[in-house]
């Protein structure tokens, strides 16, 4: 009976400490989880580059407004500013565009900024570059996390009244306010001395 049971054992022992197999992980898709503050800093500065290149002048923007269905894309134009209202925590700051077609802008200064036009404008960040509508929400908002920390707060919004301000910036489907103006995410935010 013992001859029988160390013939039994002796193999198993051997095979436990010999280990003639080798165990791998079966090869799939690599789990990543994703990251918001480094997919926007990664993707800002072609968003950047792709606004500045491409970026149509507001006021032709505001001359078809009554079209509730344009496409988000970036826009650029100059204006004076007439008012900052920080009442709400979407804040903004209005501006009055001069010129053949005079037009009202309200710029999202936050601290809260809305909507997915940053990411929306863009034509190289597409719903299959990401894991889920999570991920693709998590990326709109961390893109306007970074334009509140890097293009609008630098600017000191408490003294910009009567002031120029030059932007770039990007433009939801449902941008026109109910007042009439079209609201901004910003890109780029140039605020100049008020005329004298």
């Amino acid at each position: 009976m013992v001859n029988a049971t160390l013939w039994i054992l002796a193999p198993m022992v051997l095979l436990a400490i010999v280990r003639p197999w080798t165990i791998r992980p079966i090869e799939g898709e690599k789990s990543t989880i994703f990251e918001p503050g480094t997919f926007a800093a990664a993707a800002w500065p072609r968003l950047q580059r792709e606004a500045s290149e491409t970026a149509a002048d507001v006021a032709d923007i505001a001359a078809a407004a009554g079209a509730s269905t344009t496409r988000p894309r970036f826009v650029k134009g100059t204006g004076v500013v007439t008012a900052v209202d920080r009442q709400s925590r979407v804040g903004i700051v209005r501006l009055q565009l001069a010129g053949a077609r005079p037009a009202t802008v309200a710029i999202q200064i936050g601290p809260v900024i809305r909507g997915t036009a940053l990411r929306d404008a863009t034509s190289f960040i597409q719903f299959s570059d990401f894991k889920n509508q999570f991920d693709y929400a998590g990326g709109a908002n961390a893109l306007n996390d970074y334009a509140l920390r890097t293009v609008v707060a630098p600017i000191d919004f408490d003294t910009a009244q009567g002031r120029t301000l030059t932007f770039i910036g990007a433009f939801g489907k449902s941008a026109v306010r109910e007042d009439g103006a079209i609201e901004i995410v910003p890109v780029q935010l140039e605020i100049r001395e008020a005329a004298k």
